[in-house]
């Protein structure tokens, strides 16, 4: 496995668009694959806070992807910063990809200086509290049950 940023491997757009239009097409922020694509482009860009990472294959096949998004829910303003669109495709799921992605947006997140991440999710809290998230609050978004969970201290220590 290689995990690499989306911003320095801009043909991958189409095929993390597609992978996350496949998986989610019947909620709202993922039934148009030209604003998926879109979303990816402008959070990826070189000037953004945000981005996407993914894993491939060393043959350079598609296995998971993650992002930081700004204002994933934008209904409460100090939420700035969430972690979202986690997925791996179905044939390659129980191989640790999502863990090890996860794992490498925190520390981007740090060098990025972002004070918090948030997130939601409706059945991988687990997954979560084991990286140090810690529940907020239940909603529910899109018709879905979720749990909105936050980790905090990414702040670096740097001087």
């Amino acid at each position: 496995m290689q995990i690499h940023c989306l911003a320095q491997m801009s043909h991958f757009h189409d095929e993390i668009a597609d992978m996350l239009h496949r998986e989610w097409s019947e909620l709202p922020n993922w039934h148009d694959r030209d604003v998926i694509r879109q979303r990816l482009q402008s959070r990826n860009a070189a000037d953004a806070q945000t981005m996407t990472l993914f894993a491939t294959t060393h043959e350079g096949e598609l296995m998971a992807t993650a992002s930081i998004i700004h204002y994933e829910l934008s209904d409460i303003p100090e939420r700035e910063f969430w972690l979202g669109e986690v997925i791996t495709a179905r044939e390659h799921r129980g191989k640790g990809l999502a863990s090890a992605l996860v794992t490498r947006l925190i520390a981007e997140a740090r060098a990025k200086s972002i004070p918090a991440l948030w997130l939601y999710t409706p059945d991988q809290q687990a997954l979560y509290r084991r990286f140090g998230w810690q529940d907020v609050e239940q909603r529910n978004i899109a018709d879905e049950d979720v749990t909105v969970m936050v980790l905090t201290g990414l702040r670096s220590n740097r001087c």
